[in-house]
């Protein structure tokens, strides 16, 4: 048995209201017409998200730079070290040799 849609029928009383089409409409347009739609929305979310990981990592090598340069700054001998295994300096009297291994080229 097929049901027809009279003008008593709740659905009709709604698609016939002006409030109810304005209010569909309005939210169609801002849902998926409009220049900030609901694409664009979750696009931003996602890359707000990233950026946010990001700055994450960031406050890390920081707070890990810090503990270093207050780890460098308080023990001469361990600046000493870095100085020597990082940029290559030496004492007015030593030699410092630099081995550096050789490429393995394979004979073609």
């Amino acid at each position: 048995m097929k049901r027809k849609l009279n003008s008593n029928s709740s659905v009709w009383l709604y698609v016939q209201n002006r409030y109810f089409i304005t209010g569909l409409f309005g939210l169609l347009w801002v849902s998926f017409i409009s220049d900030i739609d609901l694409f664009f929305l979750m696009k931003s979310q996602r890359q707000l998200n990233a950026y946010n990981k990001e700055v994450k990592h960031f406050e890390e090598r920081i707070d890990a730079m810090r503990f270093d340069l207050n780890d460098l700054s308080s023990d001469p001998l361990k600046l000493e070290r870095f100085a020597r295994e990082r940029y290559f300096m030496k004492r007015p009297d030593e030699d410092l040799f630099r081995i550096i291994p050789a490429k393995d080229v394979s004979a073609s």
